[in-house]
């Protein structure tokens, strides 16, 4: 048996969970199917003789506009994703295609959600550039924030301190109260250095009980020292875990960009030098590097 399926066009349509739309040349909606309503919130009588550009996202709508032209203009056919504001205030991610009638001067466009898809892609990237225990940037993307810091300072001649953070006694508070105080403790002082810096500063952990902090809202040497006062201040506070105090304090390593010159491995390594010093001399205090600096039992590292 032969079947015309145009005779049930207009139910698949009704029935496909995708929205579709009919456009006309100037971007007048003309037509939207139920599936339109689920995903953006708008009723046929609230959306239809509106033109499409009204729903899509401020900062879309440019790219929104070259898409239309790549498939008016030079006949193609091209899937593009854009944002578009539901009736509700949520934003919904959308990835269209589009074919335009030349006949009869219209664009039809099916819409697929991908909200969820964009939401598991962003959960993904920020998971893989964060520490999962503290929530702060991880090596890698603490190393991409300092390149980029440090390509603004060469730009427009700032001055940026790189400060490499130990935590002494975080083995022993491990050893004698269990990994459930070592981890406290480190969320505890993560959460304590954030509150101490600047919107404009940032703070990342390497791994184990090393931080390490980008301070860009400096202009002097004695910027870093009453910041890094502040910063013992804070992170030495009374921490109690299962009624014992945790006893610890933090050896931190200062390299000053650009008196010292270089990209962000070798910043970080200049700090973690200065901070062994530091933890050397007793810990609890702060060092600077200097070209000279020398560790018992080790040659000159400078």
């Amino acid at each position: 048996m032969n079947i015309d399926t145009s005779d049930y066009l207009s139910d698949i349509i009704e029935l496909l969970l995708d929205a579709v739309c009919v456009v006309d040349a100037k971007g007048t909606l003309l037509f939207t199917n139920p599936a339109f309503e689920t995903i953006f919130g708008y009723a046929p009588e609230e959306a239809i003789n509106r033109n499409m550009l009204d729903f899509v996202y401020p900062e879309d709508r440019a790219k929104t506009i070259n898409a239309i032209n790549q498939i008016v203009v030079n006949d193609q056919h091209p899937r593009f994703e854009n944002r578009w504001v539901r009736k509700d205030g949520r934003i919904v991610h959308v990835l269209w295609s589009v074919y335009w009638s030349k006949e009869k001067q219209v664009r039809v466009a099916i819409a697929y959600d991908i909200t969820e898809q964009k939401k598991l892609e962003q959960k993904l990237i920020y998971m893989a550039g964060h520490d999962p225990l503290t929530d702060l940037p991880n090596r890698s993307f603490l190393t991409t924030q300092l390149e980029e810091s440090l390509s603004i300072a060469n730009t427009i001649s700032t001055v940026i301190a790189v400060l490499f953070i130990d935590i002494d006694g975080f083995k022993q508070v491990n050893d004698i109260h269990g990994h459930g105080a070592g981890d406290k403790l480190l969320k505890t002082i993560a959460m304590r250095i954030r509150h101490v810096l600047k919107k404009e500063d940032s703070v990342g952990r390497l791994g184990g009980d090393e931080f390490v902090v980008i301070l860009n809202s400096i202009k002097h040497k004695k910027d870093v020292i009453e910041m890094v006062d502040e910063l013992i201040t804070e992170i030495c506070q009374p921490l109690i875990y299962n009624d014992a105090e945790l006893i610890y304090s933090p050896s931190i390593g200062a390299v000053l960009f650009p008196e010292h010159y270089g990209d962000a491995e070798y910043l970080i390594q200049c700090a973690d030098k200065a901070m062994y010093k530091a933890k050397y001399e007793g810990g609890n205090r702060m060092v600077f590097y200097n070209d000279g600096i020398k560790l018992p039992g080790a040659k000159n590292t400078g």
